[in-house]
């Protein structure tokens, strides 16, 4: 199978342990290393890895150690769809907006339709280029921001016809 290439910030945080921690950081002033563990609730090497490629790509950085603790806060604020509206000390301009999010489109009662669920990260990136494809096959002026990830599909059918019941 082929990889995925694009860039490094966005296949970072298309990893799912990895967006959980820079949500999470990017919601609070600062979290622990410990704290950090018990909310994505993997293990101290696995949690150190992801920490690591995060500060490697200056998105997060250990600005203090007490004692054996280490402390983690966000760096460079990205924007993404999950902090928008969020508040917190790094919003001064740095691309986090408080606009409220438009509601979702209701879907037609009359018509048939499937919800599919993306689980990992390969899925949902293979969904992203799908979507991108069929808009560019079909002429459609699809604006998808760098940052979607899309977690699920809903499939929708023709209208139910009366005369099939």
């Amino acid at each position: 199978m082929a990889r995925v290439r694009g860039d490094p910030i966005t296949t970072a945080l298309a990893h799912p342990t990895r967006r959980a921690l820079y949500i999470k950081l990017a919601q609070s002033d600062e979290c622990s290393t410990v704290q950090l563990q018990s909310f994505v609730g993997v293990d101290r090497y696995n949690l150190y890895h992801h920490l690591k490629k995060l500060a490697s790509l200056n998105l997060i950085e250990n600005h203090r150690d007490q004692g054996r603790a280490r402390w983690w806060k966000v760096a460079d604020l990205v924007e993404l769809p999950e902090l928008i509206g969020t508040s917190n000390n790094l919003d001064d301009g740095l691309g986090i907006t408080t606009e409220p999010q438009p509601s979702q489109p209701a879907i037609e009662q009359d018509r048939s339709s499937v919800i599919l669920e993306l689980e990992g990260s390969r899925m949902q990136i293979s969904a992203k280029q799908l979507l991108t494809q069929l808009s560019e096959t079909l002429g459609l002026q699809l604006d998808i921001p760098w940052s979607f990830i899309p977690e699920k599909i809903v499939l929708l059918g023709p209208k139910e016809d009366e005369s099939h019941e």
